[in-house]
């Protein structure tokens, strides 16, 4: 029997991971939103004031040892984003829980994290593991930018979702990295084939914020569809083929990208001082949404998340300045997912009524 290795929920890209791990014979546990339980066992662990991802990320490693695992992982981070610390501190609480479970870093040591000098995996089916997880996130980013242009479009509705829930399916289960290949032409003809009504004309959303909020559907209250489903066409900006453009230079084809020096000099009329976690994305993409036309932005973090709770007087700024309305949401475990739903339908109603008065 491998070893069993818990990974984070990073929302749809969690099924390339999935194949990484399986192809160097370790064998992955994981979902793509946290599970009810893991969010209960979570809070009930975690302290009261830690952050909604950490109290996810915890809860999702408890409910990984109940199940056997022995390894989980999750991404390091550097700077003032208390991200930094999380690792060590899931870590302690395991072990004063009496969970044997091990919490693997992986992030800045040298040239090989220390979960792959762990496992050592020979070099061949390593780079073979990593350029297959490298294709999905290619293909996923494909299917992201899919839905989101067709699902404010659709006839039928919730035809998109489960199209996209399909593909992923198909995907999760393809292992040969020319055959993941094939799929991208695949995919984008069917999405093509879904009937759209060619009356509706989309409103443009942008959407920024904290990356596990962003990606994981349970924790941000399926804040995508229900904006699609609003007739808002959304663009999420934590695409993670883009975001190992900025970080590693890594071009993955269609991926869409500023580096980030790019952001950096974006930003600078605003923020000049480096705020950790995606604080410097969010200030970025604001802006240049204001100047591609978008008619709004969500901003989404976590209740107390100090890089995005500092930003929010610049994206106020930025909201006076370049005209473009900003909606503020904030996650906890007391969030309603009704009260969410309610203030995106009344965002979306008043970027309506600014369009219409636009056009008169």
């Amino acid at each position: 029997m491998p070893e069993k290795l818990a990974i984070p929920n990073l929302g749809n890209y969690t099924i390339a991971l999935d194949s990484a791990v399986r192809a160097v014979g370790i064998e992955p546990w994981s979902s793509t939103s946290t599970s009810a339980e893991a969010m209960r066992l979570g809070i009930a662990a975690a302290p009261e004031s830690m952050c909604l991802p950490f109290k996810a990320h915890l809860g999702h490693f408890i409910e990984a040892d109940n199940a056997g695992c022995a390894h989980a992982l999750m991404v390091n981070s550097m700077g003032t984003c208390r991200l930094t610390y999380y690792r060590r501190l899931i870590e302690n609480i395991l072990k004063d829980m009496n969970r044997t479970i091990r919490v693997w870093g992986l992030g800045f040591d040298g040239l090989k994290p220390p979960v792959i000098r762990y496992f050592d995996p020979a070099p061949l089916p390593f780079i073979k593991a990593v350029l297959l997880a490298l294709e999905k996130i290619r293909i996923i980013d494909v299917l992201e930018i899919s839905a989101w242009k067709t699902r404010p479009r659709e006839s039928r509705r919730g035809e998109t979702s489960a199209l996209m829930r399909g593909c992923l399916e198909t995907l999760a289960k393809t292992n040969i990295r020319r055959d993941v290949k094939k799929l991208k032409q695949e995919f984008v003809r069917v999405f093509a084939g879904v009937p759209l009504d060619p009356k509706r004309i989309p409103l443009r959303i942008g959407l920024v914020g904290e990356v596990s909020v962003l990606r994981d559907k349970s924790l941000n209250q399926n804040t995508e569809e229900i904006l699609g489903g609003l007739g808002a066409e959304v663009r999420n900006f934590f695409l993670l083929g883009a975001e190992l453009v900025n970080i590693f230079g890594i071009p993955l084809g269609g991926s869409r990208a500023h580096t980030r020096k790019r952001l950096v000099k974006i930003a600078r009329p605003y923020l000049n001082n480096p705020v950790g976690g995606h604080a410097l994305d969010s200030v970025a993409h604001t802006l240049r949404c204001a100047e591609e036309g978008y008619d709004g932005m969500v901003h989404l973090c976590p209740a107390g998340c100090m890089p995005e709770v500092s930003i929010r007087p610049i994206l106020a700024a930025i909201s006076r300045d370049k005209d473009i309305p900003v909606l503020e949401l904030s996650f906890d475990e007391h969030t309603s997912p009704v009260g969410v739903a309610t203030r995106l339908e009344a965002f979306t109603d008043i970027l309506k009524e600014r369009r219409q008065k636009r056009m008169v």
